[in-house]
């Protein structure tokens, strides 16, 4: 699979209604500035303490301001067995492509 996913193509997915687990590693300040449904805050800098109380087994996608931090989220699930992908561009992507109303 790979590592990355378009934000199309992550917005397909979610409506596909498949188990999904969505994270979003920005900050609880830009997360609150606006956010997609669905994604839960749990910035980068806490990713590693939160591990244990994710679903290791359910497709995860990550999301970020830009792609920056999910590249590194995603290095650090990978190595623990999760089945992980950074949803390309990010927020802004996002922003952009599909819900230009998102702050970015």
């Amino acid at each position: 699979m790979d590592t990355e996913i378009t934000v199309i193509e992550a917005r397909d997915l979610i409506r596909s209604k498949k188990t999904l687990q969505l994270i979003d590693l920005r900050s609880p300040v830009e997360y609150n500035r606006g956010s997609i449904q669905g994604f839960i805050n749990i910035p980068l800098s806490e990713l590693s303490l939160k591990i244990p109380q994710l679903e290791g087994r359910k497709h995860t996608l990550l999301l970020c301001q830009d792609g920056t931090q999910s590249h590194q989220g995603l290095l650090l699930l990978e190595a623990t067995g999760f089945n992980v992908q950074v949803v390309r561009g990010g927020l802004r992507d996002w922003a952009r492509v599909i819900d230009p109303t998102l702050p970015v």
